[in-house]
């Protein structure tokens, strides 16, 4: 796998986290609180402001994203310009 690969791969994941996080915060707060409850036996209580964090850390997942895809295509412009 090469570098403009691993960007673009980088992307799509950073663009379909940011959106899960901004479409459904509550299940997410509730898949967190499953495991909190199974996995380290601690009750996990969110605060009123959690689903608005939730959605701010989706928004900075995708502009993760978009720095991601702008990455890749300065690196494939690079590799372009080196070929000619």
């Amino acid at each position: 796998m090469n570098l403009p690969d691993t960007l673009r791969y980088a992307t799509v994941l950073c663009v379909v986290s940011g959106v899960v996080h901004l479409l459904v915060p509550g299940r997410l707060l509730a898949a967190a609180a499953w495991g909190y409850d199974r996995v380290l036996a601690v009750d996990f209580q969110p605060q009123p402001s959690a689903r608005t964090r939730v959605r701010l850390v989706g928004v900075a997942v995708l502009l993760l994203g978009v720095a991601a895809d702008r990455a890749r295509r300065t690196v494939e412009q690079v590799r372009e310009r080196r070929r000619i």
